[in-house]
């Protein structure tokens, strides 16, 4: 403990402990040191504001210091997103014309001949519209994967799947189907009441015998004995 030695002349201490004994002090020397802590409370309480003005004052300028950062890299991200958003639409348009090309070995065109023209007494030939991926499905009904020979399967069936087909992936292969097709194999089945998977097939047309064939073999169609028919488990 450190003491702190004040000299004042008799006047100057008669009003000092005047003071004290105003402020419920019975000791000057405890009046005294109750003045020198507040002073010095207070004066770490200003500095305290002080630092938390340099704070308030420098925190907008470190604001715009980090968005200036910041905003380079930010063009950046937005430049990268356009990109990739650029090449998906690129990728869709070569899966689209993949697609044309695939439908075009798959199908020989048919050719036609015009009659023999008075003017040039020329043949011309006149080449049908070449029928894409979903007409043929929706003229066949089914398409079974391993029917067809294509470069890239999984295009051929994710566009019929766009399109509005349904398919179905089996353990061996991918099963696509006009909504038509399957609304009314379904019918069908349903007018079966044999339990028997051959005997029933025997009753269907040959691709919907051999589509049923193939939902037995994989759990998707079930005989029911409650209701005395077969289930199609396909949603």
């Amino acid at each position: 403990m450190k003491t702190i030695y004040i000299k004042l002349s008799e006047e100057e201490y008669k009003q000092l402990e005047e003071r004290a004994r105003k402020e419920g002090y019975v000791l000057v020397s405890e009046y005294i040191r109750s003045i020198l802590l507040s002073n010095e409370s207070q004066r770490t309480i200003t500095r305290a504001e002080a630092g938390s003005d340099l704070i308030n004052q420098l925190m907008p300028k470190l604001e715009k210091k980090v968005i200036d950062f910041i905003n380079p890299f930010t063009a950046q991200l937005e430049e990268l997103k356009k990109k990739i958003a650029e090449l998906s639409e690129r990728i869709e348009e070569l899966e689209d014309k993949k697609m044309e090309k695939q439908d075009q070995t798959t199908n020989k065109p048919l050719e036609t001949r015009q009659p023999q023209s008075k003017k040039d007494d020329k043949q011309i030939q006149q080449q049908s519209p070449k029928k894409t991926a979903i007409e043929i499905l929706t003229e066949q009904g089914v398409i079974f994967e391993s029917e067809v020979k294509l470069r890239d399967p999984d295009a051929f069936f994710n566009k019929l799947e766009r399109e509005g087909a349904m398919i179905i992936n089996t353990e061996k292969e991918r099963i696509a189907l006009s909504r038509e097709f399957f609304e009314e194999f379904q019918n069908k089945i349903k007018q079966i009441h044999s339990s028997d998977k051959e005997e029933t097939a025997s009753k269907l047309e040959t691709r919907e015998a051999k589509l049923f064939r193939k939902l037995v073999e994989e759990g998707l169609a079930i005989y029911n004995s409650e209701i005395k028919g077969w289930e199609i488990l396909i949603a």
